[in-house]
């Protein structure tokens, strides 16, 4: 999937690539997506999670970018890294106290990165699942949201190209 998100005011720059993967802490396993068309006005492919469920989640940008922190779902989430300057991160992401979504809707989640380089802001298309129930785990296994992305002057960050896959 390819979506141009664009809005923003004053000069641009592409500075970096952004990879994100989630996988179950628990057995490390990928999650799953589906695609949905154009059905739903968050995208075309929706991100699988189970509820009351643990997430490690991987960021890689480069050329390295530095980022503190996350937001994710109303979650707050301190960013780990073994060098600041490999723009190679991690995450754990609990998904405890998310509703299950009803058949037929889907829930745009939150994302915010920040650091000293700026700030980005997202949605993902996701739909919950019980924790047991195996629909979670049905569709593609992900392999990488990759995102390419502008900085304005203001230090916000922009996704001018998207790709789940």
């Amino acid at each position: 999937m390819v979506r141009n998100s664009g809005g923003l005011r004053g000069n641009l720059s592409v500075t970096y690539f952004l990879n994100s993967f989630f996988s179950r802490v628990a057995n490390g396993d990928a999650v799953s997506y589906k695609v949905d068309g154009e059905r739903f006005e968050g995208g075309s492919r929706t991100l699988k999670f189970a509820t009351n469920t643990r997430y490690k989640i991987t960021l890689t940008s480069k050329p390295p970018a530095e980022f503190h922190h996350m937001h994710l779902a109303g979650s707050d989430l301190q960013l780990h890294t073994d060098d600041p300057k490999s723009g190679e991160y991690a995450t754990e992401w609990n998904t405890t106290g998310i509703d299950v979504c009803k058949k037929g809707e889907r829930n745009n989640i939150g994302l915010t990165l920040q650091g000293p380089g700026g700030l980005l802001k997202r949605h993902l298309q996701s739909k919950f699942y019980q924790k047991d129930d195996s629909h979670a785990d049905w569709g593609h296994k992900l392999e990488s949201i990759e995102w390419t992305c502008a900085v304005d002057d203001a230090g916000n960050i922009s996704v001018t190209e998207e790709q789940i896959k």
